[in-house]
């Protein structure tokens, strides 16, 4: 019956020690290194040398731990091998070896027991040097550890900069707001003063016209006063309508439903553009005064921008809320916009302002048109009402 060492997976037996022997010299791409049972070397081949450093006369007769680090010698590791390769037929390792200059490559190797007709006669190590590809799988590492590193880098930079650009933003707004606010009560003033000041001496200017009319006994000088009537009655109303643009007394009072179909209807007369108003389900519910001011300035430039550019004959304004938010649409039938007027920095500098402020309070503004099929303006804001004891009859 065959000894059970020849049964062992891996084990070399018989004639193959023997033919191993013979073609070991042949193989130079490896290291192939024959030891006795006790580990001394028996047969180094021309890649061993290549490979480790020593000759061959330099290395038989050395037990095959002079290739080894000296912490694998103090754990023990080649006769924990030599045991593996008996117990298991062969042992695999990738690990540290040295050379005769003491330097220290990587190698993976293979270990194998060798027997001749049942009885262990020493072991077979074929090694291949595999510093090159762990140099290169280090280095790989060594990238992949500073692309990380510049990208958390990179990434707590651009964090910073996003951080500091929200910061911007909202320095940028709150100083935004407070222009904005500076110029309505600006404005509040100034319409005030108009209506309060001139309007009163237009009143008086037009009073006296008109006793001065009913004096007039010379049929040339009566028509010079009627003209200069006439004169006074349009610049009354161009001064009402210029009060009105710069900050109207109902918004204040009436809210931004009714200050709108005022307007509209204002904007309609003065410019001899039909004009239609509509609202929907806002039930005269008054929205906070920022939303309705900065609605009605995006609604105001809106219909400037029509009676300056549009060349339109029919205008409508719908404000709805329909869902959680407050949709301004301003429509015209007029020229649109033209590829070149896309560019026009004037024309531009409005549809910016309409923007900005609709941003001031949470919104945004779209605007379509096409040459000859007129322009649609839709500003969308979040729908924030005052408060129940800051409504209407409340």
């Amino acid at each position: 019956m065959r000894n059970s060492e020849e049964q062992r997976p891996g084990a070399l037996s018989g004639w193959n020690v023997n033919r191993l022997r013979q073609i070991i010299d042949t193989v130079a791409d490896y290291a192939v290194i024959l030891t006795d049972v006790e580990g001394k070397i028996e047969a180094w081949n021309a890649g061993a040398e290549k490979m480790f450093g020593y000759l061959a006369e330099e290395a038989i007769g050395q037990k095959q731990e002079i290739i080894f680090t000296p912490e694998d010698r103090a754990r023990r590791v080649p006769e924990k091998e030599m045991q593996t390769a008996r117990e298991k037929g062969c042992a695999n390792d990738e690990r540290w070896h040295l050379r005769k200059d003491g330097s220290r490559f990587f190698v993976s190797g293979v270990q194998t027991a060798l027997y001749e007709h049942g009885v262990l006669t020493g072991y077979a190590k074929i090694a291949r040097d595999l510093t090159e590809r762990v140099t290169l799988e280090e280095r790989l590492n060594r990238l992949n550890a500073d692309l990380e590193a510049t990208v958390e880098e990179r990434t707590a930079e651009l964090k910073r900069e996003i951080a500091e650009r929200k910061r911007s933003e909202k320095t940028r707004v709150k100083l935004l707001q407070r222009i904005v606010g500076a110029q309505e009560d600006e404005r509040k003033r100034i319409s005030r003063d108009l209506h309060d000041h001139l309007g009163q001496k237009l009143t008086a200017l037009k009073l006296n016209l008109e006793i001065l009319r009913g004096q007039c006994e010379d049929d040339e000088l009566h028509r010079l006063v009627e003209k200069v009537q006439a004169l006074a009655e349009s610049i009354d109303s161009e001064l009402d309508f210029l009060a009105w643009e710069l900050r109207p007394a109902t918004i204040d009072e009436l809210g931004l439903e009714a200050t709108l179909e005022n307007f509209v209807g204002e904007f309609s007369l003065q410019f001899n553009i039909r004009a239609d108003f509509h609202s929907r389900k806002l039930r005269n519910k008054r929205l906070l005064p920022e939303i309705e001011i900065n609605l009605y300035r995006i609604a105001q430039e809106a219909l400037n921008n029509i009676a300056k550019h549009a060349q339109a004959t029919q205008v409508s304004v719908l404000l709805e809320k329909p869902d959680n938010h407050i949709v301004l649409i301003v429509e015209d039938n007029g020229i649109g916009f033209k590829p070149k007027r896309k560019t026009d920095k004037s024309a531009g500098l409005g549809l910016v302002g309409m923007g900005e402020r609709a941003a001031l309070i949470g919104g945004a503004v779209e605007i379509e048109s096409k040459a000859g099929k007129g322009t649609t303006v839709f500003a969308r804001v979040p729908a924030n009402f005052r408060k129940k004891s800051d409504q209407p009859g409340e």
